[in-house]
C-alpha cells in the first residue's frame, strides 16, 4: 500500500485556477467545412502549450452551454451560404478570437467545465460529475452512515468537487455530501491526512462549521455538513438559493444587497477570530470568500477548512500570483479576507489585484481596513497580520450580539505532535510553490517587455535606414535639381555681345546707346550684320 500512496503523492495534479491563454492561429478547409485551429498556454509556462482544433458548431455549443450565467458574449452569427469564401473565413476567424477573449475576461467563465473542456480537452472531460456519482456510491455503501438520495448541480465554482444530497440513516437528517479531489498543494501520507482529518472533525469553535464526517479516499476525500438553508454570504448577497448552479447564481446576478458596515464588522470580527484560531493552532485556511461562508443566528460559520490539507489553489490564486509579497500563509488568508470583505460591502467580486480608491459613501474605519488589505502599497509589502485587523477599529466597535469573549473559550482544536511537523512542512510547500509561480509570472511580464524593447528598437532602426533613405534621395535629387537650374539659367541668359573692332564706330554708337537687353541684342545683330572680312589685316605665314 505504501507503493501506491508514494506513486499517488508524485502524481502531477492540474491547477485549475492557472489561466488560460487562447489565439487562433489559422483556418483550414477539412472536408468541405472550416476548422480552426487554437493555440492555448496555460500559465505563465511557455512549455505548458497545445493546439485543439475547433469548427465554428463548437463554438456555438459552448455559448449555449455559457447563456445560463446571463452575460453578453459576441459569438459571430451562423451563416449558411458562402461561409467557404476565403474573406468570411478571415472576418469570422477575428470575430471568434474576440469572443473566446471575452469569455477568459470573466473568471467565472473561465474556471468552469464547459470553457476547459473547450480548451483543454486532454486533462478536462464531461464526464467528471458521472465519475464522482460512482466514487460515491461505492464509499457510502461501504460507509453505511449515510445514503445518497441525490445529485446536487455544480453549486461551487471548483471543476473537481461535487455536491450530494445524502440522509443520516438513524436520524433520517439530510446532508450536504461534498466530494473532491486532491489538489497541486497535496503532500500528507493517507494516514496523516486521515488523523488530521479526526481532528478537524472533533473541532469546537463558535464561527467554524462543524464537520459531521470526513473521510479520506485513494484520489481525494468527502466531507458531510448540515444543510445551510440560507446558502453562503454570496448567496445572501445575490438574493438566490443554494441549491442553484454556480453560473445562474452568480454570473451577472440581477439582484445585489451589500451588507451593512454594521454587519461587515460584525462577521468580519467573527471571521478574523476563526482565522486568528486556526493559525495559532499550526493551521491556515487560504480559501476564504464569500462561497464558504455561512450565516446562521447573527454568527458567521467558516466552511471548508478541509481544502487546505487537501492542497486545492484558492480561487483568488490568479491575483496573488501578481502580487510579489503575498506569499506567506497569513498573508494569504488576510488578502483573502480583504476581497471578501470588498464583495460584502459592494455585492461584487474585485475585478483586480488591488484597489486604492473607493466611493466617497463607505464609512472611513471601512475604508481603512479595505486599504490596509487591498491597496497597492499594503500588497508590496505583505499586508497587516491578524491580529493587526482585530485592533483596528472598525472590528473593536463591532456589535457581539451577546457573543462574549468567554464564549470563545470553549474552543478547541489538537492535532498529534508528529503531525504538527506536517502541517509546517505543507505550508512551506504551498508557500513555495506560489513564490516559484510568482517568479515565473515577474519573469514572463519582463521577457514580454524586453521583447517589447527589441521590437521598439528594431522600428527605431528601421526609421533611421527609411530616414537615411529619404536623406539620400532627397540630397541627390536636390543636386540634380541645383544642376538642373544652373544648367537652365545658363541657357536662358543671353551671349555677352563681342566687343566691335575700334575702327568699327557705328556698334559703338549703338552699344552705347541701347540700355535694354534688347537694345543691346538688336546692336550686337547689327554689328553681325555689318561685318566686313575684307577688313580684317592678312597675316603671312612665317
Amino acid at each position: 500500500m505504501a507503493i501506491f500512496e508514494s506513486s499517488s503523492q508524485t502524481k502531477v495534479r492540474i491547477d485549475d485556477t492557472e489561466r488560460l491563454e487562447c489565439a487562433l492561429e489559422n483556418a483550414q478547409n477539412i472536408n468541405k467545412h472550416t476548422e480552426y485551429v487554437l493555440r492555448v498556454q496555460r500559465g505563465p509556462n511557455k512549455e505548458n502549450r497545445w493546439t485543439v482544433s475547433r469548427r465554428y458548431r463548437d463554438f456555438a455549443a459552448l455559448h449555449v452551454a455559457l447563456q445560463q450565467a446571463n452575460i453578453d458574449l459576441p459569438i459571430p452569427p451562423k451563416k449558411l451560404i458562402g461561409n467557404m469564401q476565403p474573406s468570411f473565413v478571415a472576418e469570422r476567424q477575428i470575430a471568434l478570437q474576440n469572443y473566446i477573449n471575452e469569455v477568459l475576461k470573466h473568471q467565472i467563465l473561465a474556471l468552469s467545465l464547459p470553457v476547459r473542456t473547450f480548451l483543454d480537452p486532454s486533462n478536462y472531460s464531461l464526464n467528471i460529475a458521472e465519475q464522482a456519482l460512482q466514487t460515491m456510491s461505492i464509499a457510502l455503501r461501504g460507509d453505511g452512515h449515510y445514503e445518497l438520495k441525490a445529485s446536487l448541480p455544480d453549486i461551487g465554482w471548483r471543476i473537481r468537487k461535487h455536491y450530494f444530497l445524502v440522509t443520516e440513516s438513524v436520524s433520517h437528517t439530510n446532508c450536504v455530501l461534498a466530494w473532491q479531489s486532491y489538489g497541486p498543494d497535496h503532500m500528507l501520507h493517507s494516514k496523516d491526512l486521515q488523523t488530521a482529518f479526526k481532528s478537524l472533525q472533533n473541532i469546537s469553535h463558535p464561527y467554524i462549521d462543524e464537520i459531521l464526517s470526513i473521510h479520506t479516499l485513494e484520489t481525494g476525500a468527502y466531507v458531510v455538513r448540515r444543510i445551510h438553508e440560507n446558502g453562503t454570504v454570496r448567496d445572501l448577497l445575490y438574493g438566490t438559493e443554494y441549491s442553484k448552479q454556480y453560473l445562474a447564481k452568480y454570473g451577472n446576478p440581477k439582484v445585489r444587497k451589500p451588507f451593512t458596515n454594521g454587519q461587515i464588522s460584525h462577521y468580519g470580527y467573527q471571521i478574523l477570530q476563526a482565522l486568528k484560531f486556526l493559525h495559532d493552532k499550526g493551521l491556515a485556511h487560504g480559501h476564504i470568500h464569500p462561497g464558504n461562508i455561512a450565516i446562521e443566528n447573527q454568527r458567521a460559520l467558516l466552511m471548508d477548512i478541509e481544502n487546505y490539507l487537501m492542497g486545492v489553489p484558492s480561487l483568488h490564486r490568479p491575483y496573488m500570483l501578481e502580487l510579489k509579497r503575498i506569499s506567506s500563509v497569513e498573508a494569504v488568508d488576510v488578502y483573502c479576507f480583504g476581497r471578501t470583505l470588498y464583495e460584502m460591502a459592494f455585492a461584487e467580486p474585485l475585478d483586480s489585484y488591488w484597489r486604492d480608491m473607493y466611493p466617497d459613501e463607505i464609512s472611513h474605519d471601512l475604508e481603512s481596513v479595505l486599504r490596509l488589505c487591498l491597496s497597492s502599497i499594503s500588497c508590496k509589502h505583505g499586508g497587516p497580520t491578524i491580529e493587526h485587523l482585530l485592533n483596528h477599529p472598525f472590528f473593536t466597535h463591532a456589535t457581539l450580539n451577546g457573543l462574549t469573549p468567554a464564549f470563545d473559550t470553549r474552543a478547541h482544536l489538537k492535532f498529534p505532535l508528529t503531525l504538527k511537523d506536517q502541517l509546517r512542512a505543507c505550508a512551506s510547500n504551498m508557500e513555495d510553490r506560489l513564490r516559484r509561480d510568482q517568479k515565473m509570472v515577474r519573469s514572463a511580464k519582463k521577457e514580454v517587455r524586453i521583447q517589447e524593447i527589441l521590437n521598439s528598437e528594431q522600428e527605431m532602426k528601421k526609421q533611421r535606414r527609411r530616414a537615411k533613405k529619404r536623406d539620400s534621395v532627397w540630397k541627390s535629387s536636390s543636386s540634380l535639381a541645383d544642376v538642373r537650374s544652373h544648367s537652365a539659367s545658363t541657357a536662358s541668359s543671353p551671349t555677352p555681345p563681342t566687343p566691335p573692332l575700334s575702327g568699327d564706330t557705328s556698334a559703338n554708337s549703338s552699344c552705347a546707346a541701347g540700355s535694354s537687353p534688347a537694345d543691346a541684342r538688336g546692336a550686337l545683330l547689327s554689328a553681325i550684320c555689318a561685318f566686313d572680312k575684307t577688313r580684317l589685316a592678312r597675316v603671312h605665314a612665317q
